[in-house]
């Protein structure tokens, strides 16, 4: 996951235009994006300088320079996490090597391509057994018992990601929390498929042994 935080911004671009509000700040997987009335969002891969002095972090892009106020601490973590290279959508998404996987009605290049450098034990048929990890995709209330569908794909410790839409279109991850609760599972990580996508992770719960 990314961070999120509420600042003070100032963004001068490169029109001679300065913009100072109060704002949300978010460091996506592949965006920094500044919401609020100086609202703007810099591709990570366009970040040429990233500098902090006195709590304030300043980001250097094309498309503009953004002054965040941040506090001595909170800058430098800020740089640092800017700094590092973005995880690739497999690592986060928890695919370890040689897993058995299915995707059930996914059909995301980015993931497609990376899993087939991960694993050669991904099937994509209507229906799986023993899994390690599916991915299920889920677009509409009529689509919620694939949940169902997809755990029972997996064995006693495996995960099943649910990907959807984001935004007012896609299905609230409250309604998939809602779903995954009376299926018995539980939530343990969100991740960012893509710009168009998010995902939601589910497992059984853990049994704890009495001693």
């Amino acid at each position: 996951m990314g961070l999120e935080t509420k600042c003070r911004a100032k963004v001068a671009d490169g029109l001679g235009s300065v913009r100072e509000a109060d704002a949300t700040v978010l460091l996506e997987t592949d965006e920094l994006i500044v919401r609020g009335e100086a609202r703007i969002k810099v591709p990570r891969a366009s970040i040429k300088k990233v500098t902090t002095r006195a709590g304030v972090l300043t980001v250097s892009a094309p498309p503009a320079t953004i002054a965040l106020t941040l506090g001595v601490e909170a800058a430098a973590k800020w740089k640092t996490k800017i700094e590092e290279p973005p995880k690739r959508l497999i690592d986060k998404l928890d695919v370890k090597p040689g897993a058995k996987v299915w995707l059930f009605d996914v059909d995301d290049e980015t993931l497609i391509t990376q899993l087939a450098e991960r694993t050669d034990r991904t099937s994509t048929g209507s229906s799986a057994s023993g899994c390690d990890v599916v991915f299920v995709d889920v677009n509409s209330a009529k689509e919620l018992s694939r949940i169902s569908k997809a755990i029972d794909a997996t064995h006693d410790s495996g995960a099943v990601w649910v990907i959807h839409r984001k935004g007012p279109t896609g299905v609230a991850d409250t309604t998939i929390f809602e779903e995954a609760k009376a299926l018995g599972l539980v939530y343990t990580k969100v991740a960012r498929v893509s710009e168009r996508d998010t995902a939601e992770k589910l497992v059984r719960p853990r049994v704890r042994s009495i001693r």
